[in-house]
């Protein structure tokens, strides 16, 4: 139960609501006894449902006060690349319409005209649920802290993301493997082995860039993922893989590919040192290799994997488009998904479902064998 009282202040005639909760009492002043007596409803209907009273009395913060909490605190847990990402969401995409305002004013109504908003602006499905997940970890960082008693962003309807058939990966076939490889070969080495080894291990771009000379364990016969190396805000940082199932071991199940492999290894200058990394970057305004420099992928496509697709005619395709190439070459080799799925590092099978299932093999004749064989044996 919320009470009203008038109280003398030194500024003159006040109105106290008091009310017990969590063990405690407390209070707010008004000045105007009609706003004490609203807020006091205020309160009765909180603590009717439930819900917390405490950010009705706490210091009331600004969405960019919590926006700046809820960074620092999680700071800890993320990569540098992912932290990045979130600073720039929250600068050019949430603190414009969201900033100034009290962390306790927005509602369910606000956040979904943001997001239609967003939408109507002409952003991806996709790029607009990113914002929305980024103002709702902000939102749910204030509620466990009991700034809020709910999360303005529950419920929303978000944009679909394009149709599955929209997405449009180049897969190569071996054939073509080859041809890109073998012209690289004549003006670039060794970047048409590059091209190979990308479409025989399907490693990510900031995977293969980090790769090192004990990376390469031809021993064994695979590769092991142990580190990333991306070019972050002008310079490179070493990270981990994306996630824990991206630590792992690709096998070389290419054996014309882990013969090339060892004969490069052989000629690397660097071979002798295991922490060197494997891959040479370029000299600037050169097509000299120089294996004392990073490997950047943005390079390699402007100025050696774009000009051979055009010399040699073929579709224009992201070095990302090795990767799926290597999905694509591994499930019609007959591998089942579940291991493409490891050797892809994906987080788990339905992610390779979602991006690769119409890959899958779909020759149903040995399932109808089975069947039939099923019937005649339950009929005796």
């Amino acid at each position: 139960m919320a009470n009203v009282r008038e109280v003398t202040r030194a500024g003159g005639k006040a109105f106290e609501v008091r009310w017990r909760a969590d063990h405690k009492f407390r209070q707010r002043t008004f000045t105007v006894k009609r706003d004490a007596e609203r807020f006091a409803l205020k309160v009765e209907n909180q603590i009717a449902e439930g819900a917390t009273t405490a950010p009705l009395v706490r210091r009331v913060l600004t969405v960019t006060q919590v926006v700046e909490a809820s960074l620092e605190a999680s700071r800890p847990g993320l990569k540098e690349r992912t932290h990045r990402s979130y600073v720039s969401i929250y600068r050019n995409r949430v603190l414009p319409t969201f900033g100034k305002r009290k962390v306790t004013e927005v509602t369910r109504a606000d956040v979904q005209g943001w997001v239609t908003a967003l939408h109507g602006e002409g952003l991806a499905p996709q790029t607009v649920h990113h914002c929305y997940v980024a103002l709702k970890k902000a939102f749910r960082y204030a509620q466990d802290d009991r700034l809020i008693s709910y999360n303005p962003c529950d419920s929303i309807r978000l944009p679909k993301n394009a149709d599955a058939h929209a997405f449009a990966p180049v897969f190569l076939t071996p054939a073509e493997v080859e041809t890109l490889a073998s012209y690289l070969d004549a003006v670039a080495q060794p970047y048409g082995l590059l091209v190979r080894f990308a479409a025989y291990t399907g490693l990510r771009a900031a995977e293969i860039t980090g790769l090192r000379v004990r990376d390469l364990n031809l021993k064994a016969g695979h590769v092991e993922v142990r580190q990333t190396l991306q070019r972050i805000d002008g310079a490179w940082q070493v990270g981990t893989p994306k996630s824990r199932r991206s630590t792992r071991e690709v096998p070389l199940v290419n054996r014309a590919l882990t013969a090339e492999m060892r004969e490069y290894l052989f000629a690397h200058p660097n071979r002798a040192n295991p922490d060197a990394l494997l891959w040479p970057g370029r000299m600037p305004g050169t097509h000299v290799v120089d294996f004392d420099r990073v490997f950047d992928v943005a390079s390699f496509r402007r100025n050696y994997l774009r000009p051979a697709l055009r010399a040699l005619a073929m579709k224009d395709m992201r070095f990302h488009d090795l990767r799926h190439t290597y999905a694509s070459l591994m499930l019609a080799a007959g591998f089942p998904p579940y291991e493409v799925s490891r050797w892809l590092g994906h987080g788990s099978l339905s992610t390779t479902d979602s991006i690769y299932a119409h890959l899958y093999p779909s020759d149903y004749e040995s399932h109808a064998d089975r069947f039939e064989a099923f019937v005649a044996e339950a009929r005796g």
